[in-house]
């Protein structure tokens, strides 16, 4: 069973191009974001766990299945897991899955590959003493075809989101959505706004959503369809926040002011300056991505040059960009969104490129960087 740090590729996987982001500018903005928090850092840790089938190609859909048990597992058994978390976090709801069957160009049998994963994780905050349920969604699998070009790639059409003066989401973000939002728990039959649903009931509680990437895309998604909900039943007891990393832009102007006022101060966005994944979708940002890592120093030290698109790659980019720049789309409250500067890694041997470059700040930067997490913890994500 191959494993890689999971990582998100949407770029990568679909043009095998566009890799990186600016000269360390995203544009200007009046920030009220802050690092993040302890718990914060929490609910990170929460949210690399969903990429358990990162990069699985499985025999049966029962064996991925059954591989997403190490989701609670860890939670339940990792030393260094239980130490960083506190020790009575668990699986509460899924481990859901939605995959694809990958067919084989050298065998007579086919195999599965996980598009999507989503997960509830209920347990205590160190910080607050609180009980908390943590919606992780996992991001872009690099074995999935689906994932890449069904879900991020699929930007030129859009569509309503449905509510009043709502706008647009790209017809990929609707797609994952759709997913996400028709999956079930596979003990109990619930859907996950069911089961959510629940909780009024129970009192207070407060539910965090979470993703990386396209979790990232996805997890706002989720969570403005659950403040919708609760608008319109009148949840009363439950507290909703959003901690989205390293996402794409999932919508229109229109569609970013309606979710920034729905999440208020609620929305707790970390994003690498860095990282080419958050300068897609918006096209004053999306422009910016051939030129992110030419410098040396500090990409490339030691080298002559920093790290270029080839001709055909920025040929590709270019003809991308016409289309992008035709749309709308921008990111939802940018002032909540923490910005990071990402180390640039280093190449002892010589063998750095613009797509390593790319994959270590989409993935290990944020590890490292952004939350701090110690070597253990890093250690358990990746396992």
């Amino acid at each position: 069973m191959k494993r890689n740090f999971p990582f998100i590729a949407a770029i990568l996987l679909a043009l095998a191009t566009l890799a990186a982001c600016t000269d360390h500018n995203f544009p200007p903005v009046a920030s009220e974001a802050t690092p993040p928090t302890e718990p914060h850092k929490r609910i990170a840790l929460l949210c690399m766990l969903s990429n358990v089938n990162y990069d699985l190609v499985a025999a049966s859909e029962q064996e991925l299945s059954q591989n997403t048990l190490r989701i609670n597992d860890a939670l339940q058994h990792n030393a260094d897991v239980r130490d960083y978390l506190g020790t009575d976090w668990q699986v509460v709801w899924g481990p859901a899955i939605s995959n694809s069957m990958k067919k084989s160009t050298t065998s007579a049998v086919d195999s599965f590959v996980t598009d999507n994963t989503m997960y509830v994780a209920r347990g205590t905050d160190l910080a607050t003493g609180k009980v908390m349920h943590v919606v992780a969604i996992a991001g872009t699998n690099a074995v999935s075809r689906k994932g890449a070009f069904g879900e991020d790639f699929n930007v030129i059409r859009e569509k309503d989101w449905g509510a009043p003066n709502s706008g647009k989401i790209s017809a990929g973000s609707a797609l994952g959505f759709n997913i996400l939002n028709a999956m079930t728990d596979p003990a109990t039959g619930k859907t996950l706004l069911e089961f959510l649903g629940t909780l009024n009931d129970a009192g207070p509680a407060e539910v965090a959503f979470t993703g990386h990437s396209l979790g990232a895309t996805l997890s706002p998604l989720m969570a403005l369809k659950f403040i919708e909900q609760k608008q319109q039943k009148g949840y009363t007891n439950v507290n909703v926040s959003v901690y989205p990393i390293a996402g794409p832009t999932p919508g229109d102007k229109k569609f970013a002011a309606y979710a920034g006022g729905q999440f208020g101060a609620g929305y707790h966005s970390v994003i690498n300056a860095n990282d080419i994944v958050p300068h897609a979708w918006q096209k004053d940002m999306f422009g910016k991505i051939p030129s992110m890592y030419k410098n040396a120093p500090p990409f490339n030290p030691g080298g002559s040059g920093g790290f270029h698109l080839a001709v055909k790659e920025q040929l590709e980019f270019d003809a991308l960009k016409l289309v992008i720049d035709l749309k709308t789309y921008q990111r939802i409250a940018p002032e909540r969104e923490f910005v990071f500067q990402g180390k640039a890694n280093v190449y002892p041997d010589g063998s750095g490129t613009y797509f390593k470059e790319a994959k270590y700040q989409h993935v290990i930067a944020y590890y490292i960087d952004a939350f701090q997490f110690p070597q253990s913890v890093i250690d358990a994500i990746s396992e």
